[in-house]
């Protein structure tokens, strides 16, 4: 009886091992495109406008679905079913010959349980994995099976209400969730989701690996980095760039993960409006380039609404240095990527 018991228990672990194996082998590496994409204030509209302004199409667009009120419209996010055109971006992403991407931008659950003192805990049990499916299903019945989900992103932040917390407690309760609810996403049939894990740069000194869920399900290593929050008129790349939690430690991080690098939000934003933005700033957008072209990113996404549009606008020397970097003419970002002459830095 414990001879069979053993075998039983052998058998079982060589079938856990070899599915295990399938599923990475199923799991291919995010390559380095260094796709360029744009968030337009939702408006298919603002987003053309961004490509006219920056002197060319862009294939690839930011959207969130982080403002559900509750389960039903977390599930069906509204950008695959609005009647206008303008705001219907499943539409746009479809759209045949085009080979187009979208960023979607999830939390991790609606605006109903925010205010749940119990959702860590209930979401690390796998509790709303039903949810998760579903919301894998719709995307997929609408075309969007490819997409990148940036999962509850800048959750080292304290303004969504998914974010991380404050324990260590937390911290493993928050991983969990977020690991169950990418583990039931890839297990509906047509989901070929990419995962980025986005944290928002220079915020609260957290180490990183105290709330990366792992690479089993991270595929993506993300960075928001506005040109913010830096008291200095002189030298604010370095500090945007050298800051505890800022691009270069993500870039390392990314490194050590063996994942990409992407910057889904980024931006010059116009002084005085209380984020010590730093106005027209051709360094800062030199030096997102530049990262853009010699580290290993999978994507970076300007943040073409409200004061990061305003400013990048009028700003003619920021708009300047974006045209020369990722614009349609001149385009180094680009020529190293088809080159293969991008060199991987220490950062």
């Amino acid at each position: 009886m414990l001879l069979s018991a053993a075998v039983l228990l052998l058998c079982a672990t060589v079938l856990a091992a070899s599915a295990d194996a399938r599923h990475r082998a199923r799991r291919q590496p995010v390559p380095d495109t260094k796709t360029v994409c744009a968030y337009g204030y939702h408006h298919v509209s603002i987003f053309q406008h961004f490509e006219r302004l920056v002197g060319r199409d862009i294939d690839c667009a930011l959207v969130y679905n982080d403002a559900s009120p509750d389960w039903a419209g977390w599930e069906n996010p509204w950008f695959i079913h609005h009647p206008d055109p303008d705001l219907n971006w499943a539409r746009w992403a479809t759209a045949p010959g085009k080979g187009r991407q979208l960023i979607i931008t999830q939390n991790l659950f609606p605006a109903s349980l925010a205010h749940s003192r119990r959702w860590r805990a209930a979401g690390a049990r796998g509790a709303y994995t039903g949810h998760a499916r579903a919301l894998a299903r719709n995307l997929v019945s609408a075309g969007l099976g490819s997409s990148v989900i940036r999962l509850a992103h800048e959750a080292n932040g304290t303004w969504y209400p998914d974010s991380i917390g404050s324990t260590n407690s937390d911290f493993r309760r928050w991983r969990r969730f977020w690991r169950k609810t990418v583990l039931a996403m890839r297990s509906v049939p047509g989901a070929h989701f990419r995962f980025d894990w986005t944290v928002n740069a220079g915020w609260r000194p957290i180490p990183f690996r105290k709330f990366y869920p792992g690479s089993d399900v991270v595929d993506i290593v993300g960075i928001d980095a506005y040109d913010s929050g830096v008291k200095s008129r002189t030298g604010r790349w370095r500090t945007v760039y050298g800051r505890r939690n800022g691009l270069r430690d993500a870039i390392r991080f990314a490194r050590r993960h063996h994942k990409p690098l992407s910057i889904p939000e980024w931006g010059v934003g116009t002084p005085g409006l209380g984020s010590l933005a730093g106005g027209d700033d051709p360094s800062y957008v030199d030096g997102i380039a530049k990262v853009v072209r010699t580290k290993r990113v999978a994507y970076q996404s300007y943040f073409y609404a409200h004061e990061w549009a305003d400013q990048f606008t009028t700003g003619t020397r920021s708009l300047a240095s974006y045209r020369r970097h990722f614009g349609a003419a001149g385009d180094s970002v680009r020529a190293a990527r088809r080159h293969g002459s991008h060199r991987r830095g220490r950062g």
